[in-house]
């Protein structure tokens, strides 16, 4: 028990758990598949029938024929247990019936069943699940064996599965060897293998020969059975939000807008941790027990699928590189074999996961809010960078979510040039709408996107970084302030799109005290609703010099040592056609020196902030 918390432990001997089958598909009302004890679920018409022993007789009988230890009786045998039940019950209905609606479990105390224990005292093997004390034999105990209770569970499973294909004397899919009985791999609580789904059985089988195309031997069988469930408890619904960020279009902003957080398809996501080599079962066991205490044990340390894969409070124990990670995604309902499975990520190096990690750790908590602070907005979280998927969708759209999933825990090259055609497309389209906050958004996001990959680059491929961040922009900015920026200095159309932006922001800023108009609105983006490199220049650039006369407007010395500057950068880049070639990434700089500019009062008192 730790501070401010409190343990719960259950009391063996008040709460006991009995194998009850729980059908997800089908008619409930009726017999399904096979049961492992005499353990039933009644339903309110079970429970009315009850009060009348033919009426009952019938549901019981069809249960009992599916019943391990039952079904190897004959049936006058089994008729006998149905006709005896049926008179018990139907003589004390009126102890337990009601006239509301009721439901119960139906549990039948046969001591002739190995699977059933009568002791004279109580037991302390944890093998021995307690029922009750014995009514008619006052001071006996009455338990159920759990290990007998396992193995009728198996062998429940087991002949389930024969129904759709059983072989003698037939060699396993999975263990290649000959064994004395194989059948299909059909399983009700994992319908990997759904007899619905016609797909992958050849038209040339019959109903029960699904073993033509995989057979397993019943020690295969069995392992595949606790792997399922085991699958089943490990495996974590991605959040609405994140499902939002990894499949809303990234074109329009509008249309991200409009979509609602649970307008998708939900999402499952399952963790497999699998050894290069053999190693001791315990040690295995016990790292994946972890997976599924994850909420309890979360470590700085382990790789925190939430933040890698989207699956909340999902943890795998950090692992040496003789592991592999393998995530797979399905949607669609399990309980009816109605699976897609979106993707499989295998073979993931855990050390190459966990870098991916630490560097979207050092993203949001920290380099984040300092690009925040550069445009002048409040530090507060971002979903398009809290999680990898969300990361990634939001750069290259939904459409490649998985394959650049794959792509980054896998160590390949990334691409840029799609992260910033699709941001200069929403900067065009909010532009227009004048809405610079939004701007700002997109440009966060944008140059987080920057960070990471510079880092991918560095840390991952070993490689130097080739994207320019916006710290990076920190001396081209000081040298404008200044005056004393060069050609030299704009060579690359990423810094003549900058120092432009902070050219026409600074001019601007004065044409606005002077007209109380919106330069670019007034003057630069009426000809057009999308704004180009040509038009900034020529529609722009070019008529600062002439409307500072006629306005007699008060600008800094520095603007006109730029001006000439940057006259100059866009002459020499038309030359080499670059603004209609790498216009994106010129509109992408523009925007981010325009939305970053500061006048002098607002930068100097940033200065004695940043000083402080």
């Amino acid at each position: 028990m730790g501070e401010g918390k409190k343990s719960f432990i259950v009391d063996t001997n008040q709460s006991t758990s009995f194998p009850i089958l729980y059908p997800n598909g089908g008619n409930p009302l009726k017999a399904q598949g096979v049961y492992p004890v005499p353990c039933y679920l009644m339903y309110e018409p079970h429970m009315k029938a009850m009060a009348e022993k033919e009426q009952f007789y019938q549901t019981l009988l069809s249960r009992l024929k599916k019943t391990v230890g039952y079904m190897e009786l004959g049936i006058e045998e089994i008729e006998a247990v149905a006709g005896r039940v049926s008179e018990i019950l139907e003589a004390h209905h009126t102890d337990f019936l009601t006239e509301e609606k009721q439901l119960g479990i139906l549990m039948i105390y046969d001591e002739r069943l190995p699977v059933y224990l009568k002791l004279s005292g109580r037991s302390d093997n944890p093998d021995e699940l307690w029922i009750r004390e014995s009514r008619l034999e006052p001071g006996k105990q009455l338990y159920l064996n759990g290990r007998e209770a396992l193995n009728g569970i198996i062998e429940a499973k087991f002949d389930e599965a024969s129904t759709l294909g059983k072989e003698h004397s037939a060699v396993s899919t999975f263990t290649n060897q000959k064994t004395e009985e194989v059948v299909s791999i059909y399983n009700k609580s994992w319908l990997w293998l759904s007899p619905t789904w016609d797909m992958p059985k050849s038209i040339y089988w019959g109903k029960d020969e699904w073993t033509k195309g995989i057979k397993v031997d019943r020690k295969s069988y069995e392992s595949y059975l606790y792997g399922t469930q085991f699958l089943k408890k490990i495996q974590v619904p991605l959040s609405n939000t994140v499902l939002k960020e990894m499949f809303s279009p990234i074109s329009s902003v509008e249309a991200k807008k409009h979509m609602r957080a649970g307008s998708f398809e939900p999402i499952f996501g399952i963790p497999m941790v699998l050894p290069l080599l053999d190693e001791e079962a315990d040690q295995y066991y016990q790292k994946f027990l972890r997976i599924i205490r994850n909420h309890q044990e979360l470590k700085d340390e382990d790789l925190h699928l939430e933040l890698l894969a989207g699956m909340k409070q999902s943890i795998v124990p950090r692992s040496s590189d003789h592991y592999r990670l393998t995530i797979l995604y399905y949607s669609g309902d399990l309980s009816r074999g109605s699976m897609h499975i979106r993707a499989v990520i295998e073979d993931v190096i855990p050390s190459v996961a966990y870098e991916v990690q630490n560097i979207l750790n050092r993203l949001r908590r920290r380099h984040l809010g300092q690009i925040q602070d550069l445009f002048g907005l409040e530090q507060r979280p971002v979903y398009r960078v809290e999680t990898l998927p969300s990361l990634l969708a939001n750069a290259y759209g939904p459409g490649y979510v998985w394959s650049m999933m794959q792509a980054v825990l896998h160590r390949e090259r990334l691409t840029y040039r799609r992260v910033v055609s699709a941001t200069a497309k929403r900067l065009n389209e909010l532009a227009n709408k004048e809405l610079q906050w939004e701007m700002k958004q997109e440009l966060v996001f944008y140059y987080c996107f920057a960070f990471f990959l510079n880092r991918y680059n560095e840390r991952i491929l070993n490689e130097r970084k080739d994207v320019r961040e916006l710290m990076d922009w920190k001396e081209l900015y000081e040298k404008y302030r200044d005056g004393v920026v060069t050609l030299e200095d704009l060579q690359s159309i990423e810094a003549l799109g900058f120092v432009s932006g902070l050219l026409l922001k600074q001019f601007s800023n004065s044409y606005y005290t002077k007209t109380g108009r919106d330069f670019l609105k007034h003057r630069v983006m009426k000809f057009g609703s999308k704004l180009t490199p040509e038009m900034i220049w020529k529609y722009g650039i070019l008529r600062c010099e002439e409307l500072a006369e006629q306005w007699d407007l008060k600008i800094g010395g520095n603007f006109r040592e730029g001006l000439s500057q940057v006259l100059l950068g866009f002459i020499q880049a038309d030359n080499g056609n670059l603004l209609a070639l790498q216009k994106d990434i010129f509109m992408t700089a523009f925007w981010s020196g325009y939305l970053s500019f500061k006048s002098g009062k607002k930068q100097e008192e940033d200065d004695i902030n940043v000083g402080t």
